[in-house]
């Protein structure tokens, strides 16, 4: 059977790994509410595509943050390079995401 290493402290995996699957699982919720209200919104024709897309940015945002978080988890005991390639990808991802935020305000004023 599949059991959880325990060490000297008892179940540390648990402990280690218990507060960010908490945030996670808050984060799903977040994100999925964001996305089912922009969704929303879309449907019944709210002409505010800045805040639905705004909304869905933001969705995005946060749920990159914790996969972001545990992206690091997997990469902070590798190596040098391994830490350059991950923060160059994150660079690529935020810029990615908030550029369109950026466009979407710039074009609407």
């Amino acid at each position: 059977m599949c059991r959880r290493k325990k060490d000297a402290e008892g179940d540390s995996e648990r402990k280690r790994g218990g507060f960010l699957g908490f945030i996670a699982f808050l984060v799903t919720i977040f994100a999925a509410v964001l996305y089912l209200v922009a969704l929303i919104l879309d449907f019944i024709n709210v002409d505010i595509p800045t805040v639905i897309n705004t909304m869905r940015s933001i969705a995005s945002m946060i749920t990159m943050c914790i996969v972001g978080m545990l992206g690091w988890r997997f990469v902070r005991n590798r190596s040098t390079w391994c830490k350059v390639i991950y923060v160059v990808l994150v660079l690529a991802v935020v810029a990615c995401v908030v550029t369109p935020i950026v466009l979407d305000i710039a074009r609407s004023k």
